[in-house]
């Protein structure tokens, strides 16, 4: 927006757009960029944080022997259990995790879930601590904000992440109609540049162009699996008040979800043993000859007892494959629950492609890779706003306003102090008491006490440098508290050892961090309009 009044032309339009869309909410595109891009392990740092799950061997086939033990351990755990769902062990979870809806203790209240882990060999409960999980907490941070276990701002988290995401896809197309030189700078990097502003650019170039089709799928494909909620108008006007029933329909499923509830209260769930588990797996095979098996669920469908078979979403690339759901008496097929509409295949498609369940470990790296791309491309971002209004205020010979040290310290906080309430959050799922009270909230608290020192230390002060260093020794020290803690990750299995290792890289990344923003000669500093510039006595940190 041009100050003299006079008419802008359309890049110059879009220019002031990408700009001030991109640092109004910035920061806060900063933490879901990484919290989403810790999200590929969801899984893998979920097991770290439980120790006690570390030393299970590889997950094998499932098979009718394991699965009715799974049965027998969900009975004596809930006898009067209304419905469970099993997620079997596989390459990712070496541990059965067993959901399951006790009936309500009284008339008039809700039916509480509870949620345990089970050994594979033996079918037994392992004590496992209470915790969010690193990778569930993270991934959930992404694009709820969660600031408690049982929050009651999720929805609000939600809404404020879709604005977000929205402002992230009018800067990144915004940007795209900005540099009119897009391609040549692809190549163009030129970080020994004497003008700060030109090497910043050019590092903000190159992180936004050389994954710009990810940053547009994962973008958009956001927006969309939470499509429900931002655009309800036309569900409503299709299907009134009956929500439920879209769902279903998106699903491929003709019984709706609410109907499910209609008999909890009824007698217990009924056993299908070793001889029923292998019939229906048999059938199942037969259905689902090149897939996996991920979750099984026992639940009520009015009067009758159904088993539903969830297929693993890692040997597709759409989201939520066909499900199969069998009678739990006569363990007959009953229907397969499927869409394949066209605007439901897009739609799984786009959902498919953004929590990347699909990927293997390898494509779970690339895909990490160009996360951080993305953060890199954020974080240049907003430095490059403080780098360049700090160059003309040089030129003019003015010191820098309010506004641009608030950003200044901001920038951060939030670039260089969230990576450290990330590692404070891996820390707490250790140290805290094990009988502590809500210990999930209690890493929780931790993460967001830690973050906001984070911003309290930039405030007062703190340079990029410090905040670096104490990022890097916390990251650093994780691996060496499994060691003190009695949880050597030698003993453990592959996962875990590739998690600390991770934990490794990423303290390095940022050891780097700190020593390229070493102390360094300082440009001159400007006092007022009209007086001479003079260079300080001593060498100051560098941005």
């Amino acid at each position: 927006m041009r100050t003299d009044g006079a008419r802008e032309g359309f890049r110059q339009a879009m220019a002031w757009l990408h700009t001030w869309t991109g640092l109004v909410l910035g920061w806060l595109l900063f933490a879901i960029f990484l919290g989403g891009t810790f999200a590929f392990f969801k899984n893998e740092l979920n097991l770290w944080s439980r120790p006690e799950l570390h030393a299970l061997p590889p997950a094998g086939p499932l098979t009718a022997t394991p699965l009715a033990g799974y049965e027998d351990a969900i009975r004596r755990l809930a006898p009067q259990a209304t419905s469970w769902r099993l997620s079997v062990p596989d390459e990712r979870h070496p541990q059965a995790s067993v959901f399951y809806r006790n009936a309500p203790a009284a008339p008039g209240q809700r039916a509480r879930f509870e949620q345990r882990h089970l050994d594979p060999s033996s079918g037994e409960v392992i004590p496992v601590r209470k915790t969010f999980g690193a990778g569930e907490y993270f991934y959930r941070f992404h694009f709820e904000l969660r600031s408690a276990q049982q929050s009651k701002w999720i929805l609000e988290g939600r809404w404020v992440v879709g604005l977000a995401t929205l402002l992230m896809l009018v800067a990144l197309l915004s940007g795209v109609v900005t540099h009119r030189r897009i391609f040549k700078d692809f190549f163009t990097f030129r970080p020994k540049s004497k003008a700060t502003q030109r090497a910043w650019l050019d590092a903000h170039n190159v992180c936004g162009v050389l994954a710009l089709p990810f940053y547009l799928v994962i973008t958009f494909s956001g927006l969309m699996t939470m499509h429900s909620m931002y655009l309800p108008a036309p569900i409503d006007a299709a299907f009134g008040k009956q929500s439920s029933a879209y769902f279903s329909e998106l699903s491929g499923d003709a019984v709706p979800r609410g109907r499910a509830r209609e008999g909890e209260a009824q007698s217990p769930l009924p056993a299908i043993g070793v001889a029923g588990w292998e019939k229906v797996l048999n059938d199942v095979r037969r259905q689902m000859p090149e897939g996996r098996v991920e979750g099984i669920g026992l639940q009520r469908e009015g009067s009758r007892t159904v088993i539903e078979f969830t297929p693993n979403d890692g040997d597709r690339l759409q989201y939520r494959g066909p499900r199969l759901f069998y009678d739990a008496e006569s363990l007959m097929l009953i229907r397969r629950a499927d869409n394949e509409r066209p605007a439901a295949k897009t739609y799984g498609v786009l959902y498919g492609l953004h929590v990347a369940r699909f990927a293997d470990m390898s494509l779970r790296f690339v895909l990490a890779g160009l996360g951080l791309l993305g953060t890199a491309m954020i974080a240049t971002g907003l430095v490059l706003w403080s780098v360049k209004r700090r160059a003309d205020a040089e030129r003019r010979k003015v010191g820098v306003g309010r506004g641009h040290k608030l950003v200044d310290a901001l920038n951060i906080g939030a670039i260089a102090g969230l990576p450290i309430a990330m590692a404070a959050f891996c820390h707490a799922t250790r140290w805290l008491p094990l009988d502590m009270a809500e210990r999930p909230d209690g890493e929780i608290k931790v993460f967001y006490g830690v973050l906001a020192l984070g911003f309290l230390a930039a405030a007062l002060g703190a340079r990029w440098r410090h905040l670096f260093v104490a990022g890097a020794m916390a990251w650093a020290a994780l691996p060496v508290m499994d060691i003190v803690g009695g949880w050597p990750f030698w003993q453990a299995g592959a996962t875990v050892r590739a998690v600390n290792a991770g934990f490794v890289v990423i303290a390095a990344l940022l050891a780097v961090m700190a020593w390229k923003c070493g102390p360094r000669a300082a440009p001159p500093v400007c006092r007022k309009a009209g007086q001479t510039a003079k260079a300080p006595s001593t060498a100051t940190e560098g941005a």
